[in-house]
């Protein structure tokens, strides 16, 4: 059985993560890993009882917390009628959050860690939390999948796959498509932003690889191209005129996704608030 590893600190976007990971874990016939990490003030050399007891108190709530999760989500049944949801709770106390995730993710061997994201002000913008942005950075973490705070599950129609002629493109389209099959009617559009420097080798490419999966009918996976100079600005273009269920991108190094979104943490992007995005790791799609 598949795992999905759902780290939670009970905040609102980290609920709105958790019930669409329990919603997409009945679809596909996953197990929920459900992991809380217990955190307290950093000591000092005066305060360390006090960091032990503020700790203690944190490790309390968090299983209570945890307890009250699973008697909630205990009636929840697979959508094949496999039986009912499995749920499995964590509570770590020790070595950090993102430590925690890391290793965690590597003794369950899940395949995908949820998460949530941070609503911002400005319309269209999003605010990715610094958890969620490390662990995307993380080539210890496997595939993520952010959560905007106002999303809610629905089975998936259009998955957009933000992508720049990787090598492993065909990986990541069969993985999608693999995906896809799960909704009825489900289709993967890969999109590529082009500009016109590279309009005609990148025209070239594209039908190249279209060509690998011609035996693929449309209604299945679509091949999209747009120019535009801005990468960013072009995806977003595409977002506001075809509603779309999931964005994927795939990460190639630590730096890709910072580049991408032209911010030094990572923490910003300009796509849809509404519109959960799955960033894929070079390192899961082997």
């Amino acid at each position: 059985m598949q795992k999905i590893l759902v780290p939670v600190d009970f905040s609102e976007p980290s609920e709105a993560a958790l019930k669409y990971a329990l919603y997409f874990a009945q679809v596909i016939g996953a197990e929920i890993i459900l992991l809380h990490v217990a955190c307290a003030p950093l000591p000092s050399a005066t305060n360390y009882h006090l960091h032990i007891g503020l700790l203690k108190e944190e490790v309390e709530k968090g299983k209570a917390k945890l307890e009250e999760y699973i008697n909630q989500f205990s009636e929840l049944k697979y959508r094949d009628g496999s039986g009912k949801l499995k749920v499995t709770p964590v509570l770590e106390s020790e070595g950090g959050i993102i430590p925690s995730i890391e290793r965690i993710s590597k003794k369950y061997e899940a395949f995908l860690v949820v998460m949530g994201t941070h609503g911002m002000s400005r319309a269209e913008e999003i605010l990715i939390g610094s958890i969620t942005a490390d662990s995307i950075a993380s080539e210890e973490i496997p595939a993520v999948l952010a959560i905007p705070s106002n999303a809610k599950f629905e089975a998936w129609q259009r998955i957009v796959y933000a992508a720049d002629f990787s090598e492993k493109d065909k990986k990541v389209i069969e993985i999608l498509l693999e995906l896809a099959s799960y909704f009825p009617k489900a289709k993967v559009d890969y999109l590529h932003i082009s500009n016109e420097k590279a309009y005609i080798e990148d025209i070239d490419r594209l039908h190249q690889l279209k060509n690998a999966f011609k035996q693929t009918p449309v209604s299945m996976l679509d091949f999209r191209f747009r120019e535009n100079d801005d990468l960013d600005e072009g995806i977003d273009n595409y977002l506001d005129n075809y509603e779309t269920s999931l964005l994927v991108l795939l990460t190639h190094h630590r730096s890709f996704f910072e580049s991408l979104l032209h911010r030094s943490r990572a923490k910003e992007m300009s796509f849809h608030t509404d519109i959960p995005l799955l960033v894929l790791k070079t390192g899961t799609t082997e």
